[in-house]
């Protein structure tokens, strides 16, 4: 019977994070539906159609980080290795781009400095609850040994999404960029 109970532990960890991926999710595209039907209210006043709707996707970056978001979201349906390679893919995104973005701008006070230790500090916690022997082993059947490549993965998708990203926001602000 102990047995029993003890296999049917439930893992909260990965629950307050896939929570937090879907949260964030909903919260990210709420927010770039409104903004977009405030453009068009602007723009239009009333009489937009469904065609200038559209127009504003495509034109603009609105929707972008419900985008990036739908990697992460993805993973949390998938309770095998893909998934949590998507899931930590969108830590190591953040990461980069604090960094990219921080290097292009630069710090000039103490308390962007102490800004950016913080939510460094934060996404790597988040790097390393998600590397936790509880949650990659039981959780998501990943061996010792297949840890490390399932990181250096989890880090190329999150580095070509800043890559990505960065690409696509200079080419809405310079269309010579685009290929």
């Amino acid at each position: 019977m102990r047995k029993l109970l003890n296999a049917k532990k439930t893992n909260y960890t990965i629950i307050i994070i896939k929570g937090l991926i879907i949260f964030l999710f909903a919260f990210a595209t709420i927010r770039d539906y409104q903004e977009i039907i405030f453009e068009l209210n602007i723009n239009y006043e009333d009489d937009y159609t469904i065609s200038d709707f559209f127009i504003l996707i495509t034109n603009r970056g609105y929707f972008r980080a419900s985008y990036i978001l739908l990697i992460p979201l993805i993973g949390c349906f998938i309770n095998k290795k893909i998934g949590w390679i998507f899931m930590t893919s969108y830590f190591y995104f953040l990461v980069t781009n604090l960094t990219y973005s921080t290097i292009g701008k630069g710090i000039y006070n103490t308390k962007e400095i102490l800004l950016f230790s913080t939510i460094s500090i934060l996404i790597s916690l988040f790097i390393l609850i998600m590397n936790g022997k509880n949650m990659v082993r039981k959780s998501y059947d990943i061996q010792k040994g297949e840890i490390l490549i399932s990181n250096i993965k989890a880090s190329y998708i999150g580095i070509f999404i800043t890559l990505f990203t960065t690409w696509f926001a200079h080419s809405l602000v310079n269309p010579w960029l685009v290929l």
